[in-house]
């Protein structure tokens, strides 16, 4: 991914060639992406290399960090929903398990209504509310908006600009950028969780960004 240029959004042969790195890097057997998902990949780099020169990011290793959290979040945008069954759901994002996402209890259904969704799979009528504010949009009454490209691509490239995903993490400029390249660390700027208990899937973003 760092190999890319720096800045002035997608073209075709930066897509091109950030799609054969997607399908050349791989971990294990389960990592690989399928021709189709390969088409459907080069759709969403374009779209977030698109963002990424809208709003200012241009330092290569950023850019290459931002790809390498979109393909451990979302499989570079072949997941774009979160595979949870609503009941599930429900329980595991209620008020009473985890009252940092703003929903209801249980049986509000604030849980399966608000699960994760885009690049970076925003969970969470909290998460949801905040981001319909700062864009304008009504990812409320309508959260499938946040699984749209160009709302997704926002979401994913202000949220790690800006580090409004995890404040107290900071932002991605803390981390990567102005002769830093510490892209262990800054998987705390979005799951600072599976930093801190699962090091090593951690590392995977790391080694996506690095490719």
């Amino acid at each position: 991914v760092q190999g890319g240029n720096s800045g002035g959004g997608s073209n075709p042969d930066l897509v091109k060639k950030l799609v054969d790195a997607t399908r050349s890097n791989n971990t294990s057997a389960n990592d690989r992406f399928s021709e189709t998902q390969l088409k459907t990949a080069a759709i969403h780099i374009k779209a977030i290399l698109d963002e990424c020169a809208k709003h200012g990011v241009t330092d290569k290793g950023q850019i290459a960090y931002i790809l390498g959290t979109v393909r451990r979040e979302s499989n570079m945008g072949n997941s774009m929903l979160e595979k949870i069954d609503d009941a599930t759901a429900n329980k595991k994002y209620s008020k009473a398990a985890l009252p940092s996402l703003g929903n209801g209890d249980e049986a509000s259904g604030d849980g399966a209504k608000y699960k994760g969704r885009g690049y970076v799979q925003i969970t969470g009528r909290g998460n949801y509310s905040k981001w319909a504010q700062k864009l304008g949009i009504d990812l409320i009454g309508s959260p499938d908006k946040a699984c749209e490209p160009n709302v997704a691509a926002e979401i994913c490239v202000v949220g790690m600009k800006e580090g409004l995903f995890a404040p107290a993490a900071g932002p991605l400029s803390k981390y990567i950028g102005g002769g830093k390249n510490d892209f262990l660390n800054a998987r705390a700027i979005v799951d600072g969780g599976e930093l801190k208990k699962y090091p090593e899937r951690a590392k995977l973003v790391v080694s996506y960004a690095d490719s």
